[in-house]
C-alpha cells in the first residue's frame, strides 16, 4: 500500500470524487469571502432554495445563523455559532410526508456542498440526526414550522492522504450478461497520483461553464465516467470489514449514513454503441468489492461494470410514460429505504427517515456534475408518487432485484458485512436522468 499525500488546492471535479471522504476534523475560520464562495456553490445545486448557514465568529464576520438567498448572507441571530467552519441547512416547510423533490434537493445542495469544500482543502461531515435546537431557534425566528433533516458541517480534512492500491488486480472472464466499464479518467495511466490529472475544474461544472459538444456518437465511455460519479467508488485495496474502510473515509464518491448506501443506478439501453439494448444494473464496488482494479483480456481497468438484467426494450414504454425526448439512454436511480444506517445500533442513535431520498440526491448531484464537464445536455425527471406499483412492471423492479443480490453474493472478496452490498427492501423508482 501506497500513501500519497495530496498538496495542491483547487482541485477538478474528477479529484474531488476521487479524494471525497467524511470528515471528522475540527473547524477553521475562513475569510468570508471563501464562505460566500462556499455557499454560493450549494445554492447552484437548487436555486430556489433558501439556505441558512451557521457560523463561527470570523476576523471579518460575526458568528450567528445567517439565510442566503444565492447573493448575499444576512446575520438573522448572534444566539447561535458553530464549532465548525460552517453549517448549512436548506428551507423545508415541515409536512405529514415530505415531497421527494424537496429531499432530492437537499441531496444535491449537500454534495455540491462537500465537493467544493473539497476542492479547497476542507471536507464535509453528514449525519442521520436532526438538530433539534437549530430547527426551533430558525422557525422562532421566521415564524415558520419549518424542519431541519439530519446535519451537514463543513469541517478541516483530518487525514489528507489517499490511498492507492497497489495488489495484484484479480483475474477475471467476464460471463454473458456482464460488462465491464471504463476506467475513470483520473485513474487512467495513474495519472492521479502522479499529479499529471488535468480534468474540469469544479467551479466549470458548478456552474455549467463547459462548451457543449456534438452527442450523436454514444459511447460507453460516457456511461462509465457518468455512472462513476454518480455512486462509484474511490481507489483503494484493503481486506476485512468494510465498514473500516469506510471509517477511514475512503469508499464512494458520495456520503451516506454510517456508510449504508441506499441508491442503486439502473440504466436503459436503446441505442449506445458497445452495449446491446436492454436493462442493466450498475455494479460499483466491481467484482471484488475490497480492491479497485481487475485484469480482464491481459488489460488492466477499473472495477466496476454493468450486469444485464432484461433483454426486453423497456426503454420505449418509460420514454412513452414519462413523455421524454431521449434517443440513446436513460439512467434510473432507485432507492432501498431499508438500507440506509440499517444496523442495531445505528438505528438507536440516527433517525433514517428519508435518507434514502436524501442520498439518490447526492448521487443525482454527481450525475450532472459529470454530464456538464462532459459538455452533454442533460434533463432529469423526478418521479412523482414512487410507490406507484405500476412502475415495478415499467422496469421490471423484480428482476433488478434478483441480479443486485445475486452479485452481492457472488463476489470474489466477499466481506464480512456484506449486507451493505445487498437489497434490504424494494427499490423504489425516484430519478431519470437522460440526455437530449
Amino acid at each position: 500500500m501506497i500513501r500519497i499525500i495530496i498538496i495542491f488546492m483547487r482541485l477538478t471535479l474528477q479529484e474531488c470524487l476521487a479524494t471525497r471522504k467524511d470528515c471528522s476534523g475540527i473547524g477553521q475560520i475562513l475569510p468570508f469571502s471563501d464562505i460566500l464562495e462556499l455557499c454560493k456553490a450549494a445554492h447552484e445545486a437548487a436555486p430556489s432554495k433558501l439556505l441558512y448557514v451557521i457560523l463561527p465568529k470570523g476576523k471579518d464576520y460575526e458568528g450567528g445563523l445567517y439565510s442566503f438567498d444565492g447573493k448575499e448572507l444576512v446575520l438573522l441571530s448572534d444566539d447561535e455559532e458553530t464549532r465548525y467552519t460552517m453549517e448549512l441547512y436548506p428551507k423545508l416547510n415541515r409536512k405529514d410526508i415530505m415531497d421527494l423533490e424537496e429531499l432530492i434537493d437537499v441531496g444535491l445542495i449537500w454534495q455540491y456542498l462537500s465537493l467544493k469544500a473539497e476542492s479547497i482543502g476542507l471536507g464535509v461531515s453528514q449525519r442521520a440526526r436532526g438538530p433539534k435546537k437549530i430547527e426551533k431557534l430558525i422557525n422562532s425566528l421566521t415564524d415558520q414550522d419549518q424542519v431541519c433533516l439530519y446535519s451537514v458541517a463543513v469541517r478541516e480534512d483530518n487525514d489528507d492522504t489517499v490511498l492507492q492500491g497497489t495488489s495484484e488486480p484479480l483475474q477475471k472472464q467476464l460471463e454473458d450478461g456482464s460488462y465491464l466499464l471504463n476506467t475513470p479518467e483520473c485513474y487512467e495511466n495513474r495519472a492521479f497520483y502522479q499529479g499529471v490529472y488535468k480534468g474540469v475544474s469544479l467551479d466549470s461544472a458548478i456552474y455549467k461553464q463547459i462548451e457543449k459538444r456534438d452527442q450523436n456518437n454514444k459511447m460507453l465511455h460516457e456511461i462509465s465516467q457518468l455512472l462513476w460519479a454518480c455512486e462509484g467508488e474511490n481507489d483503494h485495496s484493503t481486506h476485512g470489514n468494510r465498514d473500516n474502510l469506510e471509517k477511514n473515509g475512503f469508499g464512494r464518491v458520495h456520503a451516506s449514513g454510517c456508510a449504508g448506501y441506499a441508491v442503486y443506478p439502473i440504466i436503459l439501453v436503446k441505442n449506445l454503441s458497445n452495449l446491446p439494448k436492454g436493462a442493466y444494473v450498475y455494479n460499483p464496488v466491481g467484482f471484488s468489492a475490497l480492491k479497485r482494479w481487475i485484469k480482464v483480456d491481459s488489460s488492466i481497468y477499473y472495477d466496476h461494470y454493468l450486469q444485464k438484467y432484461s433483454s426486453e426494450n423497456l426503454f420505449d414504454d418509460v420514454k412513452e410514460k414519462f413523455d421524454i425526448d431521449c434517443s440513446h439512454f436513460m439512467i434510473l436511480l432507485c432507492i432501498d429505504r431499508k438500507k440506509p444506517c440499517s444496523g442495531f445500533m445505528h438505528r438507536k442513535i440516527m433517525d433514517t427517515t428519508n435518507w434514502a431520498e436524501v442520498e439518490a440526491g447526492m448521487a443525482l448531484a454527481g450525475l450532472q456534475l459529470q454530464a456538464n464537464a462532459l459538455g452533454l445536455d442533460w434533463k432529469k425527471k423526478i418521479i412523482s408518487s414512487p410507490d406507484d406499483s405500476n412502475y415495478r412492471e415499467l422496469f421490471q423492479l423484480d428482476f433488478a432485484e434478483t441480479s443486485t443480490n445475486k452479485m452481492a453474493r457472488a463476489l470474489v472478496d466477499l466481506p464480512k458485512n456484506n449486507n451493505h452490498l445487498s437489497l434490504i427492501g424494494n427499490l423504489i423508482p425516484t430519478v431519470l436522468f437522460y440526455t437530449k
